[in-house]
């Protein structure tokens, strides 16, 4: 069977895939995530959220979330939905974030406008972390005015 180079090594990072891997406060249940997105160049970001529904020590539940650029400045705030896929450790994730107008004028999107993300993630150590991995070709935007997916 013939070798097939499947990329160059030359080439940048795809710009459109990220992972995150979130710690779980067992008492709390608030999630504080580290996360690599390609188009960070190697630069690693936070995600914090505050469990507002759910168990602590589970990770299905619904977060108020702050998501963090590199340098440590804010990206966007607003929600995420983990829930049970399966018997297996598996979670649906959802985000619905509204970025800081700066980040809206680098994306070139109007004021207002809301980024909503799914995602698949696994249990890691036993549940005291879970990895999330989502590419950002599949996403929506939610223009002022319109009405919620």
């Amino acid at each position: 069977m013939p070798i097939i180079q499947l990329s160059d090594p030359e080439q940048a990072a795809p710009t459109s895939c990220g992972v995150i891997v979130f710690r779980i406060d067992p008492q709390t249940g608030d999630i504080d995530g580290t996360f690599a997105l390609a188009q960070y160049n190697g630069e690693l970001a936070r995600e914090t959220g505050e469990r507002i529904k759910g168990t602590p020590g589970d990770f299905a539940g619904t977060y108020r979330v702050t998501t963090l650029r590199p340098d440590g400045t804010k990206f966007a705030e607003g929600f995420m939905l983990a829930r049970p896929l399966g018997q297996e450790g598996v979670y649906l994730v959802r985000w619905d974030l509204e970025p800081v107008e700066e980040a809206l004028l680098e994306l070139g999107y109007v004021p207002e406008t809301r980024l909503i993300y799914e995602a698949i993630g696994m249990k890691l150590k036993g549940g005291a972390e879970v990895a999330v991995a989502w590419d950002n070709n599949v996403f929506a935007r939610r223009w002022p005015g319109s009405s919620p997916p």
